[in-house]
C-alpha cells in the first residue's frame, strides 16, 4: 500500500523537485510543503516569510520517519524526522538528502538514521506483512514513555496540578533524593503528599501531557489531539494542528490539556464559550498530514487530474501566457525561473500585473504553445513527441508585424530578415495578441 495521491506530474513540478526554497516537495500532492514561518510565495514554492504557519503546525499528523521532514541534528550527529519542528528551516524530505547535504552522504548516517526510527513506512498500514502494531522507543526528551520507565503515581507540577498514573513522568523524578518524594506506587500517598486540600478530586484519572514520547510509536494515529490555547480568538482550541513551539522544549506541560475544561480554567477563565472546539465538533479529514490542504482520496479513486501548465507574463499584453514558449532567458538560472515561470495563472497574475487587478489579467489570459506535453508522474516514459517538429517550418506559420499596414499577420510572406536569428523572438510570435500588444496593432 502506499498514498492515494499519485498525481500527474507538470514540467513545473519536475523543476519545483529540487527547488522548494526552504520547504519539502511533497509526492503526493505534486507541491511544496513549507517550515513554519515560511509560506508558498506566488511561484508555489517556500520563500516567503509569514506569520500564517507561526500559531499552528504544518506537520501535524505526520508519522517519523516516514513522511515527517527529516533535519540535521547536531548532537545527535545524524538525521532526525519529527513532527513538532519549531525555528527549523534545514528540512529535507528523506534521511539520504538530509545526510547527503549535512554528512558528506555517508553511509554511517543514513544507517543511524534509519535505526533511530525503527518502523518507517510500510509498518505503519495493517494489511502488509512487516506491519506491527507498536514500536516502542526511549525518550528523548526530559518525560520518559512506556518503554523507558515503569508506570508509577506522580504529581503533575505543571498541567494537571494533580496526581497522575503513568510512564510519562519527568526523568529527574527517578533520580536519587527525588523517588521517594515523587514517585509512588499508590495513588493514596501521591495525594497526601501532594495534594491532600483537593480531597476527593485526587487523583486526575488522565494521563500527563507529553506529545513528545507518544511520537515516538512512530504510527499513524499516536499522535493525539489536544486542547490548547488558540490566541487568535483568545479561547480553547482543540486538534494536533496546535503550534508546533507548544509541543517542545518542555512547553507541552504548559499549553496542551487533555480537556477542555483544565485549559479554559488555565488561560481563559472569563470565557463563556470556552472551549470552541472538542472531540464532537473536530475531525481529522485523513490520515495524511496534507489533508489539512488537499482532500484525501481512497486508493481505489478516481486519480485527480492536475493540468501541466506554465505560465509567463507578457508585460506588453499585461497579462500572462499560458505554455513553454518563453524566451529562453527566462529559464536561464534558478532566480529567473522563480520570477518568470509560474505553475498557476493566479500566481502569475498575482506576481505581475497586480496594479491592473489580478481578475482583469485572468480574464485576458493568452493561450500559447507548449514545445513538448509534459508525461504525468506514473508514466514518465509515456514518450510524448515534440509539437514542434521542424523549427524553421514552424516560424513561417507565427504572427509577424506588418509594418506597412499596421497590423499583424500569419499568411508566412513576413520579410526574410525576421526570420535571422536574432530577430525571431522580437518579431515572430505564436499568437495575434502577443503580436498585437508587442507593437500596438490590430
Amino acid at each position: 500500500m502506499r498514498p492515494s495521491q499519485k498525481l500527474p506530474f507538470s514540467h513545473r513540478a519536475r523543476v519545483r523537485h529540487a527547488q522548494c526554497g526552504w520547504g519539502i516537495f511533497n509526492p503526493w500532492t505534486c507541491r511544496c510543503d513549507c517550515p513554519v514561518g515560511i509560506c508558498l510565495d506566488n511561484n508555489e514554492q517556500c520563500y516567503h516569510p509569514c506569520r500564517d504557519t507561526i500559531h499552528t503546525n504544518p506537520w501535524a499528523g505526520c508519522v517519523q520517519g516516514w513522511d515527517c521532514p527529516w533535519y540535521p541534528d547536531r548532537d545527535a550527529g545524524h538525521c532526525l524526522s519529527k513532527m513538532h519542528q519549531a525555528n527549523n528551516f534545514e528540512i529535507y524530505r528523506t534521511a539520504k538528502e538530509c545526510c547527503k547535504e549535512h554528512y558528506g552522504g555517508s553511509d554511517q548516517c543514513l544507517q543511524e538514521s534509519k535505526d533511530a526510527h525503527p518502523a518507517p513506512w510500510p509498518i505503519h498500514f495493517p494489511g502488509t506483512d512487516e506491519h506491527r502494531g507498536y514500536a516502542p522507543a526511549e525518550s528523548e526528551g526530559i518525560w520518559g514513555t512506556d518503554a523507558s520507565q515503569a508506570p508509577r503515581w506522580f504529581p503533575d507540577l505543571t498541567n494537571k496540578l494533580n496526581c497522575v498514573y503513568g510512564s510519562n513522568y519527568e526523568n529527574w523524578m527517578t533520580t536519587e533524593g527525588f523517588e521517594e518524594s515523587y514517585l509512588f506506587s499508590n495513588s493514596e500517598d501521591c495525594c497526601e503528599m501532594w495534594y491532600p486540600s483537593r480531597g476527593s478530586g485526587c487523583p486526575d484519572a488522565s494521563q500527563a501531557v507529553n506529545p513528545e514520547a507518544e511520537d515516538e510509536t512512530y504510527m499513524y494515529g499516536s499522535a493525539r489531539n489536544y486542547y490548547f490555547p488558540d490566541y487568535a480568538v483568545n479561547n480553547c482550541g482543540y486538534g494536533r494542528d496546535y503550534p508546533a513551539w507548544m509541543a517542545v522544549s518542555g512547553f507541552e506541560k504548559f499549553y496542551l490539556f487533555q480537556t477542555g475544561q483544565e485549559c479554559c480554567d488555565r488561560f481563559f477563565s472569563g470565557a463563556s464559550d470556552c472551549p470552541y472546539e472538542n472531540e464532537n465538533t473536530v475531525t481529522q479529514s485523513g490520515p495524511y498530514y496534507w489533508n489539512s490542504y488537499q482532500d484525501f482520496v481512497p486508493n481505489n479513486g478516481a486519480m485527480p487530474v492536475v493540468y501541466n501548465h506554465t505560465y509567463y507574463p507578457d508585460v506588453h499584453a499585461a497579462t500572462c501566457v499560458n505554455g513553454t514558449d518563453y524566451p529562453a532567458w527566462m529559464a536561464s538560472d534558478v532566480d529567473f525561473k522563480r520570477l518568470y515561470l509560474f505553475g498557476t495563472l493566479e500566481g502569475c497574475c498575482v506576481h505581475w500585473f497586480t496594479e491592473a487587478g489580478k481578475d482583469a489579467c485572468v480574464g485576458k489570459v493568452i493561450q500559447g504553445v507548449y514545445a513538448v506535453e509534459p508525461c504525468p508522474e506514473n508514466r514518465p516514459e509515456c514518450n510524448n513527441a515534440p509539437t514542434i517538429a521542424n523549427v524553421t517550418e514552424h516560424r513561417k506559420t507565427m504572427w509577424y508585424p506588418d509594418m506597412d499596414g499596421h497590423k499583424c499577420k500569419n499568411d508566412g510572406a513576413m520579410p526574410s530578415w525576421m526570420l535571422a536569428e536574432g530577430y525571431t523572438s522580437h518579431y515572430l510570435f505564436n499568437t495575434r495578441a502577443q503580436c498585437c500588444a508587442a507593437f500596438g496593432f490590430c
